[in-house]
C-alpha cells in the first residue's frame, strides 16, 4: 500500500488510510491503465435547460456518490478506489459548438479527481448534445445506462417541478466480491479456451516500469442502424425460428469477418451481464462490472446458414452458463489482463451487445433523437493484454439497431454493411415468401 504523505509515480495525489474504499479488483483494473471511461451521449432537439440539466448532474453525484470518488494507482500501478475528495464536485461543462461532434472536452477529466463527467454541447438552433462519462472500472454497460436514465429523470423533474428528490446510494461493488459472498471459487475453465492463444515475445511478463501519459484519446465507433422496418424483420426472424437477436447478430458478425477477410477460423468473445443470473439478483447501479466473458469459434464451413450458426450459439451460451463456466471466466481475469498474464486472446472479435436502450424521460418539447456509445481514455498507456482484432458495438434504440465498430484494419470499412447484409438478406427473405 502506497505510503500516506509520499508521491505517486503517475499521479501526484495523496491520500490517508481513510481515504481508501478498497483495492480494485481483477474485472476493474482492467480499465485503470488507460483511464478508460465509457460514454454515453445523445442529440437533443428542443430548448435544453442548461441550468436545470447541471441541477440534474448535481443530484446524480449525491444520489450515486461513487462518480464523486477517485481512483489512484500505487507504485505497482494497482487501482485503488478513494472516497470523494475535499473540494467541490466538478459540476456540468456547458459550452457552445457542433451538437454532431463527441468532442473530448477541453476540461480535465481525471480520475484522481472524480469518476463521472458531463459534458454539455449548445447549439443557437435549439439543438445540442449531452454525454455523461463514467470510468468503466467503476461502471458497465447496465450501470451506465441506469446512470444515463436518472439523470434525465433527476432533469425532468427539475423542469416540471421544480425539485428533484434523492437518497444515497451504496458505492458498487465488484462480480469477483459477489461470487466470494455465494461462495463461488476459481475451477479448472475460464470459458475462454477456444479463443485463447500462446503469448508471443513481446507479450512476455518482466517488471513492470512506470509507463508515461499519453494525450487523451477518444474512440467512436462507426456506425450502421437499420431503419424501424428492418430491425423488425430482424426480430421477426428470431422469434420465427427460437434463436435470440445476440445470436442472430453474432451470427451475422462472424460470417461477414470470414467472409470480408477470408479467414479458415473466427472466435468471438462478449461480456454476459451477470446481474439477473445471481442468485439473488442485483441492481443495475449495485455493481461495477458484472460480466462474464463467453467465447464461440466456429470454422469457414459452420457459417453457411445464420440461423442455425445463430442457434449453436445460442446453445453454447445456455450450457456455459448453466454450467457455471461464464461466472467463472472473470476468476480467471489474472491470466488474460495485466502484469500476471499467461495467456492471450489476440485475433479475437470482441462483440458488447447492450440489448434495447431505455426511452430516457423528457420534458414536453424536448427530443432525444440519437444514441451513441463512445470511449474516452485519459491518459492511454501501453497495453498489458491482447487488443480484439475487431469491436462491435450492438444495441437498439427508438425501435433501430445499431452496429458500432472499433478497429477492424485495412478492409474494416467493408465489414459492417456486410454484417447488416447478413442480417437483412435473411429477415427481408423471409418476410417476402412468408
Amino acid at each position: 500500500m502506497h505510503r500516506p504523505g509520499s508521491c505517486l509515480t503517475l499521479c501526484v495525489v495523496l491520500w490517508e488510510p481513510e481515504d481508501v474504499v478498497r483495492g480494485l479488483d481483477p474485472s476493474e483494473q482492467r480499465f485503470v491503465r488507460h483511464a478508460t471511461f465509457t460514454g454515453r451521449s445523445v442529440t437533443v432537439r428542443g430548448e435544453l435547460d442548461a441550468a436545470a440539466l447541471g441541477a440534474a448532474f448535481a443530484a446524480l453525484q449525491r444520489a450515486f456518490p461513487v462518480l464523486v470518488c477517485r481512483i489512484v494507482e500505487d507504485a505497482d500501478e494497482n487501482g485503488i478506489l478513494l472516497r470523494p475528495g475535499h473540494i467541490d464536485p466538478v459540476g456540468a461543462w456547458v459550452s457552445f459548438g457542433d451538437p454532431d461532434e463527441v468532442r473530448i472536452p477541453t476540461e480535465s477529466m481525471d480520475p484522481a479527481d472524480q469518476l463521472g463527467y458531463l459534458d454539455v454541447v449548445l447549439a443557437e438552433e435549439d439543438r445540442a448534445r449531452v454525454t455523461l462519462f463514467v470510468h468503466h472500472s467503476v461502471a458497465d454497460a447496465g450501470h451506465c445506462v441506469e446512470l444515463f436514465a436518472r439523470l434525465w429523470d433527476y432533469y425532468t423533474d427539475h423542469v416540471e417541478n421544480g425539485s428533484i428528490a434523492v437518497g444515497s446510494r451504496e458505492y458498487p461493488v465488484s462480480l469477483e466480491s459477489l461470487l466470494a459472498q455465494r461462495g463461488t471459487e476459481r475451477g479448472a475453465r475460464s470459458g475462454l479456451e477456444t479463443v485463447t492463444r500462446p503469448l508471443v515475445v513481446a507479450d512476455a511478463v518482466g517488471v513492470v516500469e512506470p509507463s508515461p501519459q499519453a494525450t487523451a484519446a477518444l474512440a467512436r465507433p462507426a456506425r450502421i442502424r437499420l431503419d424501424p422496418a428492418e430491425t423488425a424483420r430482424v426480430l421477426d426472424l428470431a422469434r420465427t425460428h427460437a434463436v435470440s437477436v445476440n445470436g442472430l447478430v453474432t451470427a451475422a458478425v462472424l460470417r461477414a469477418f470470414t467472409s470480408v477477410y477470408d479467414v479458415a477460423e473466427v472466435g468471438c468473445v462478449y461480456p454476459v451481464d451477470m446481474r439477473r443470473r445471481l442468485d439473488p439478483p442485483i441492481q443495475a447501479a449495485a455493481g461495477t462490472n458484472i460480466s462474464g466473458l463467453a467465447a464461440f469459434t466456429t470454422d469457414t464451413a459452420g457459417t453457411d446458414d445464420i440461423v442455425a450458426l445463430a442457434r449453436r450459439i445460442g446453445t453454447r451460451l445456455h450450457d456455459d452458463l448453466a454450467t457455471g463456466v461464464i461466472e467463472q471466466s472473470v476468476l480467471h481475469f489474472p491470466d488474460f489482463f495485466g502484469p500476471t498474464r499467461i495467456h492471450s486472446t489476440a485475433g479475437h472479435i470482441a462483440l458488447t451487445n447492450t440489448g434495447t436502450v431505455p426511452t430516457f424521460r423528457a420534458p414536453t418539447g424536448l427530443i432525444l433523437d440519437d444514441y451513441e456509445i463512445v470511449y474516452l481514455s485519459a491518459h492511454p498507456r501501453p497495453s498489458t493484454g491482447a487488443s480484439a482484432a475487431v469491436t462491435f458495438l450492438v444495441y437498439t434504440y427508438l425501435g433501430r439497431l445499431t452496429i458500432g465498430r472499433l478497429g477492424g484494419g485495412v478492409r474494416a470499412a467493408e465489414l459492417l454493411p456486410a454484417v447488416a447484409a447478413e442480417l437483412t438478406w435473411q429477415a427481408d427473405h423471409e418476410a417476402a415468401t412468408a
